[in-house]
C-alpha cells in the first residue's frame, strides 16, 4: 500500500472520527472493561487527543529545525505503555464534554497541519529521519 497523502488522510479522519463519536456520544463516560484497562469513552477520546498534541509537537520542532520528540520528549517506543499511561493520567477525571471538545479542536488543528504540508512530504517514506523508515502521511493517518 502505498504512503498516504492529503485526500486519503482527510477522508479516513472525518470517518473516523465520525465512527468514534457515533460511539462513545452513545456511552459517554462508560467504563470499557478489564481489555480496556477500566478506561472509559471519555479516556479514549483524550488518548487520541493526546496523540493529536504530540503530532502537532512533531511538526512544530520540525518546521523549527529543531529535533523531534517522537513518540514525545523522555520516551522511546520500547516505552510505548508507560507513554500512553502518562498521557492517560494528564487527563484523568475530565468531563466528557471537556475532552471532546479539546478532541474536535485538536482533531481540526491536525487537519489544518497535514494540509499545509507538501504532498511529497507526506508519501515519501525517507523524507524524515526522525520517523525512522516510516511515510509522515502515515503518522499523521494512525
Amino acid at each position: 500500500m502505498s504512503a498516504m497523502g492529503h485526500e486519503r488522510i482527510a477522508s479516513a479522519a472525518a470517518d473516523g472520527l465520525e465512527k468514534l463519536l457515533a460511539v462513545t456520544d452513545a456511552h459517554p463516560g462508560e467504563v470499557l472493561g478489564d481489555a480496556y484497562l477500566g478506561r472509559s469513552t471519555t479516556d479514549v477520546l483524550a488518548h487520541v487527543h493526546s496523540w493529536h498534541t504530540l503530532f502537532e509537537g512533531w511538526i512544530a520542532a520540525h518546521l523549527n529545525g529543531e529535533s523531534v520528540p517522537y513518540p514525545a520528549e523522555d520516551y522511546s517506543w520500547k516505552e510505548l505503555d508507560s507513554l500512553n499511561e502518562a498521557l492517560y493520567n494528564a487527563h484523568a477525571g475530565r468531563s466528557y464534554e471537556s475532552v471532546k471538545d479539546a478532541l474536535l479542536e485538536s482533531h481540526q488543528l491536525v487537519m489544518s497541519l497535514v494540509a499545509q504540508i507538501p504532498e511529497s512530504e507526506l508519501v515519501e517514506v525517507s523524507r524524515h529521519d526522525w520517523l525512522g523508515g516510516e511515510a509522515l502521511g502515515d503518522v499523521a493517518h494512525e
